[in-house]
């Protein structure tokens, strides 16, 4: 089957804060209140189930951190599963069997499920990088959608989204958006992931005002976008 392709239109940013775990939890409330005061209402949450593998960063129903999220009624995107792969690196699907990444996304999903009472609409993989086994898995797990570099694999119907550029902070003092600027002036549609450290390192929300209000775009999360483009 033929997969349809099309472009995120311009002028749209599809925004996130990954790296959503109890050992930000602080920062996660700081990067909400500021995305609100700048009446930013539509984005994605990356929730990774079990950071680091830590029992005090796994995802709990009974646990306070998971409440808030609960309460703030935004869409929860899964975000790999430790977020590490087994020798440390950020790429935790590489080098990785395919029923491995298959048993690791449905474990994920089951802890999200049970700690917030509902399936993670999609997922986006650490660094933004999903080889083609976790395209596969992804959808085989029934999730809705899942990212790939600048592109949005939308399972319902196999489209593709592309956005031509994305903007993915570490939570470094060091922000590189430097390839990113042209497109930027151009209106081009972009994916922003936010870092829950971004509001005390780096400059982000300054970009993301301008983006605002000096040049129109238009915020949104993953599934309010795709459920938006029929």
């Amino acid at each position: 089957m033929t997969k349809r392709v099309e472009t995120v239109k311009d002028m749209t940013v599809l925004l996130s804060v990954h790296d959503v775990s109890p050992l930000y939890e602080d920062d996660i409330v700081k990067t909400y209140d500021f995305l609100s005061d700048f009446g930013i209402s539509s984005v994605t949450l990356l929730v990774t189930p079990f950071y680091g593998l830590k029992k005090i960063n796994k995802i709990s129903e009974s646990d306070m951190f998971t409440k808030f999220l609960s309460s703030l009624d935004l869409e929860i995107a899964m975000h790999g599963y430790s977020h590490f792969s087994k020798s440390g690196s950020l790429s935790e699907f590489n080098g990785m069997v395919q029923e491995k990444v298959a048993l690791r996304l449905k474990d994920g999903v089951s802890i999200l499920t049970k700690g917030f009472g509902l399936k993670p609409t999609g997922f986006v993989s650490p660094l933004w990088e999903s080889p083609p086994k976790v395209v596969k898995a992804v959808k085989e797990a029934g999730l809705g959608f899942c990212v790939n570099g600048n592109s949005i694999h939308r399972n319902s119907d196999d489209t593709i989204f592309n956005t031509t550029e994305r903007i993915v902070s570490e939570g470094q003092r060091v922000l590189n958006m430097e390839t990113s600027l042209i497109e930027i002036e151009l209106g081009g549609s972009l994916q922003i992931g936010i870092h829950p450290l971004d509001h005390s390192t780096n400059k982000l929300f300054e970009v993301l005002e301008d983006l605002k209000d000096r040049l129109g775009y238009k915020f949104m999360g993953y599934s309010d976008y795709l459920t938006s483009i029929t």
